[in-house]
């Protein structure tokens, strides 16, 4: 069974966001909950990425074209931890 934790503040933030976030994002959860980050691979919309940087091991997915969804893989391949849910600045 896999597991998605939410970090204390991005409940807070998506409770701020617009309503089409936050039917992106449970979509965005219900994959990584179904098929793991296999399935946000196979969906092109998402475009998964690997940060580098300060932000190394951690991963980011599109929720649109300007949010963001920025989350770290356990070790144990089973829990995925959301870090923070941000606006994109271009």
């Amino acid at each position: 069974m896999r597991h998605v934790v939410n970090e204390d503040k991005v409940v807070k933030v998506l409770c701020k966001l617009p309503i089409e976030i936050r039917s992106a994002y449970s979509v965005w959860r219900d994959i990584v909950l179904e098929d793991g980050l296999k399935g946000l691979r196979m969906v092109k919309g998402f475009h998964f990425e690997k940060l580098k940087g300060n932000r190394f091991g951690q991963c980011s997915c599109r929720l649109n074209r300007g949010y963001r969804v920025i989350f770290e893989k356990q070790k144990n391949n089973f829990t995925v931890v959301v870090l923070e849910v941000t606006k994109h600045e271009y």
